[in-house]
């Protein structure tokens, strides 16, 4: 959506079904979403649409909202707190 006056931009299904309790997170031009099932889909901002640059299946549920700290991205799954560092 255009942040100025709300218009919708772009829509479309992001190839993982179900369902989506995080909220979608945005840094270092990347949108992060992660769905239920286990996968976080990246997308990069921008442009006219979104471009997914990579959909990583972490094999268990995943409600929380991802977190940032620095080049770090944390990620609560069902039973795991993972920690990916940028280098």
């Amino acid at each position: 959506m255009d942040a100025q006056d709300g218009t919708v931009r772009s829509q479309e299904r992001l190839g993982v079904p179900g369902q989506y309790s995080a909220s979608p997170v945005a840094a270092d031009g990347r949108i992060y979403v992660a769905s239920q099932s286990g996968t976080v889909i990246v997308l990069k901002a921008g442009g006219t649409a979104p471009e997914v640059v990579a959909r990583n299946d972490l094999g268990e549920s995943i409600v929380a909202t991802p977190a940032f700290a620095e080049s770090t991205i944390l990620i609560r799954t069902a039973g795991n707190l993972y920690a990916f560092e940028q280098r």
